[in-house]
């Protein structure tokens, strides 16, 4: 009897455990991209340009394949610099400054004053894709949405 009594208590102790972990380690609260600074961190690098893509929502879709030599450099102390092509087979390069905030990549060109914000879509080791948003006038006078994504590797 004090057997069952022994067994019957480690049983229920055991079940206790197991509901504990599943409580405490089966859901976890997704963590923002951007605490502690580590999307900064992954961020910093030399990226290659692999396509840009320009949509206008009712409109037509572009893609651009990045060329070989253009690419986005991301350094720790919050400059950078990208290199284009400016269409006539000639690399430009442009330098700028940049932070992340609440999973948006922000940047600013050395010439603009204005500052442009883009969500970070997605971020590996490898891959970075943000993507910008805003509404425009088409060739009609029609107001249309404007999608610009940028699609970078390392």
């Amino acid at each position: 009897m004090k057997t069952q009594i022994i067994k019957y208590k480690t049983g229920l102790l055991a079940m206790g455990l197991c509901l504990f972990l599943l409580l405490f380690t089966g859901c976890s609260k997704d963590k923002d991209p951007t605490e502690g600074g580590q999307t900064e961190q992954n961020i910093v690098g030399k990226w290659n340009l692999e396509k840009y893509v320009n949509q206008l929502i009712p409109g037509e879709t572009d893609t651009y394949i990045g060329k070989s030599g253009e690419w986005a450099e991301f350094k720790k102390d919050g400059t950078g610099a990208q290199r284009w092509d400016n269409g006539d087979g000639r690399f430009d390069l442009e330098p700028f400054t940049w932070k992340v905030k609440d999973n948006k990549l922000i940047f600013k060109e050395d010439d603009d004053e204005e500052e442009e914000a883009f969500t970070i879509v997605k971020l590996t080791d490898q891959e970075l894709v943000f993507k910008g948003e805003g509404m425009t006038k088409n060739g009609e006078g029609q107001t249309v949405k404007w999608v610009e994504t940028y699609y970078l590797k390392k």
